[in-house]
């Protein structure tokens, strides 16, 4: 069994808050030895897995603006396609399979077909990143093996429940909580607003099986697509995790 674990929920460019979480983590002498995410967290948990630090992954993100490798296409099943942004991810993500990794990593996406969460840990990576992270409406499904997939947040946005039993000490990283927002008048901001609301409840369960929760509340003024703030998003995430482990004594299992 692993002694510590880490489930990273999604959000958006709001996940690179994760990032600068597992920067405060490392500083303190806790690194997970195991990962779940879902869409964004699904992104950050595999570079992380991969072997990149936390200042890569913020730079990585810094380097590859949201527009940039996703292309718009006829809105035939999204708006936009997700075919630059799986080329992108498999030129920064050195493993092709799970298997490859340097940490084991869960991550999971919703099956449109069956109505169903999906858990990927083995074969092909880079696919079924994709297939977590696209957003419905926003990007197009992602199709594995005759099946179609999108974000996997629409059933479990935090899935710690997918290494709870794996690991002593579970933390769990929520960057996307739902607050009051008066900013919701754009078509692309009452998309996101449902969007954001419809799979809120799935965490809450999923919070209750962590040792610790870390939500850092500034992240939430930043909406899903926002590219111009990345490094802000992560030095929340780091500020925040860093407040809380100074304040908080962390006892954690043999």
């Amino acid at each position: 069994m692993y002694r510590i674990g880490l489930t990273l929920s999604g959000g958006g460019a709001k996940g690179l808050a994760h990032a600068g979480v597992l920067k405060a983590l490392e500083e303190y002498g806790l690194r997970p030895q195991i990962l779940s995410g879902v869409s964004a967290g699904a992104i950050v948990a595999a570079l992380y897995a991969d072997g990149k630090t936390p200042d890569e992954i913020c730079y990585f993100f810094k380097q590859t603006k949201f527009m940039d490798y996703v292309g718009f296409i006829r809105p035939k099943k999204g708006l936009l396609s997700t075919r630059k942004f799986e080329k992108m991810l498999s030129e920064a993500i050195s493993a092709k399979t799970f298997e490859e990794l340097k940490l084991p990593l869960y991550i999971n996406a919703t099956e449109l077909t069956v109505g169903e969460n999906a858990v990927f840990s083995s074969g092909p990576l880079i696919e079924k990143i994709v297939a977590s992270a696209s957003v419905p409406i926003f990007l197009t499904p992602k199709e594995i093996d005759n099946k179609i997939y999108v974000d996997g947040g629409i059933f479990n946005n935090m899935p710690a429940s997918l290494i709870r039993s794996q690991c002593k000490f579970l933390i769990g990283c929520h960057v996307n909580p739902i607050r009051h927002d008066n900013t919701v008048h754009t078509t692309k901001q009452i998309l996101e607003r449902i969007y954001n609301l419809s799979i809120q409840s799935s965490t809450v369960p999923e919070k209750k099986i962590c040792n610790l929760v870390l939500e850092p509340d500034e992240a939430k003024q930043y909406g899903m697509f926002d590219t111009e703030h990345f490094e802000d998003i992560f030095n929340i995430g780091y500020e925040y995790t860093k407040q809380i482990l100074l304040n908080n004594k962390i006892e954690l299992p043999l």
